[in-house]
């Protein structure tokens, strides 16, 4: 194995619920059991599911059966935009069996934000959402509360995808900051390249971000490395340009160690949502890098 394992370490949040892939709860979970003790487990993060649906993933949980020999499950759970009525669906669930350790929020200004950390449930993880334009202003308050930051990198239209320079930007603040992060939508794909929107036949096509160049150019701005560099990574199309080996990874004349992408995914650049769980494994063997 080469430098991809720690990259890859629980670097997929399955979101099987949501668009474009938008499956109904007990197809979700039984994937998720599957993938959980498939051959590329050591890949997958986290399940995500809405706190207001907690219940109903309960009852598909209880169908498809849980094996007491594994750990319980842990989810990302979508607040619902009310803290009591999260800390109650929350609170239903039998954590032997799953437990919710990070719940994602959405705030659209500084005043929201300082409401979620007031409210944020004991021993959770806060990853918020916020408009990019604001990231400069948003981050150092999820600083000063101990909460993520998160990324919106896609979705089912063009106008859903955020410009390079917008997630750049999103990047450098995170990393001089030292604000951990979580990404969602628009990944399925290791590098950046025009792909379909949706599964749809016919469906339509557009210049899409890369979970490759998202991940590795975060992992060089939580090094140092300049804007301007971080925009490259971001924009980077050739596959060649990335070269895994058993201890580093080499994009151009830019070397990352096991240990220094090691440590960069657990203390920074966490994950990332999709509602496909094969398709970036495909892809990353399609590559040759798996």
């Amino acid at each position: 194995m080469t430098a991809i394992e720690p990259f890859l370490n629980r670097l997929i949040d399955y979101a099987g619920l949501f668009p474009p892939a938008g499956l109904d709860m007990l197809t979700s979970t039984r994937n998720y059991a599957s993938y959980r003790s498939g051959k590329y487990a050591r890949a997958l993060g986290r399940l995500i599911v809405p706190v207001a649906r907690l219940t109903e993933f309960s009852a598909a949980l209880m169908e498809v059966g849980c094996d007491e020999q594994l750990t319980p499950w842990l989810l990302g759970a979508l607040s619902t935009g009310d803290a009591q009525q999260d800390a109650r669906l929350i609170s239903g669930l039998d954590k032997r069996v799953a437990v919710v350790d990070a719940l994602e929020c959405k705030a659209v200004n500084l005043a929201e934000v300082h409401e979620l950390l007031s409210a944020a449930p004991p021993k959770t993880t806060l990853y918020v959402e916020f408009p990019l334009k604001s990231c400069r202003q948003m981050i150092p308050a999820l600083k000063e509360g101990n909460a993520r930051a998160k990324i919106r990198t896609g979705g089912v239209t063009a106008d859903a995808i955020p410009s390079v320079e917008q997630v750049a930007e999103f990047l450098a603040a995170c990393a001089e900051a030292k604000v951990p992060f979580k990404a969602t939508a628009g990944l399925h794909h290791p590098l950046r390249s025009v792909q379909q929107l949706t599964y749809e036949p016919g469906s339509a096509s557009a210049l899409m971000n890369g979970f490759i160049n998202v991940f590795v150019a975060a992992i060089i701005a939580y090094y140092g490395a300049t804007e301007e560099k971080v925009l490259a990574v971001l924009n980077e199309h050739d596959s060649t340009a990335f070269r895994w080996s058993m201890h580093a990874l080499a994009w151009r004349d830019q070397e990352l160690s096991a240990e220094q992408i090691r440590e960069a995914r657990e203390n920074f650049a966490i994950g990332f949502g999709s509602c496909s769980f094969t398709e970036p494994i495909a892809d990353l063997l399609d590559l040759g890098w798996l």
